[in-house]
């Protein structure tokens, strides 16, 4: 009787153990994959002065995601630079530059930013949840056009 108990005793806690580990190995991980934050890659190095670069954007819709992605990773070669990848330094390389130039970045991102990046045809990455869509693109940015630009609007000495 002794050995019957001790067997069940130990077979209740193997299964309190093991449905935790398989409740999380069967749940689909694809509902909380898209908040996770993604960093600005650096893929090629084109020798024109563009770059080719893996960015991410979330919104509510694909069009919003992808409008998103072209902000981010503008808004990280001006300000925070790419470390992933051909490790690129920011071009606004100042202490609290992106507080000052605010005005400036705004009215960059309303106008001027669809000239300065275009996608690559490429297959997109989709990481969805419930309530929002996280896509990655491929991108070419033409850097040394907007440093030129930068030094034109007197934002960047040369």
């Amino acid at each position: 009787m002794k050995k019957i108990i001790n067997k069940i005793t130990i077979l209740a806690i193997i299964t309190l153990v093991s449905v935790p580990v398989f409740g999380q190995v069967f749940n689909k991980q694809k509902k909380t994959a898209s908040y996770y934050g993604v960093e600005t890659e650096c893929l090629e190095d084109k020798l024109d002065g563009s770059f080719i670069l893996q960015a991410w954007g979330k919104g509510s819709s694909k069009s919003e995601a992808i409008d998103q992605a072209k902000r981010n990773v503008l808004n990280d070669i001006l300000f925070k630079g790419i470390n992933k990848g051909c490790q690129m330094r920011p071009l606004i390389i100042e202490v609290n530059a992106s507080t000052k130039y605010k005005s400036y970045v705004y009215s960059f991102f309303n106008s001027d930013y669809k000239d300065y990046i275009s996608i690559e045809k490429s297959p997109k990455s989709l990481k969805k949840s419930r309530k929002q869509t996280s896509y990655g693109i491929k991108v070419r940015v033409k850097v040394e056009e907007i440093r030129q630009k930068l030094i034109t609007d007197n934002i960047l000495k040369q």
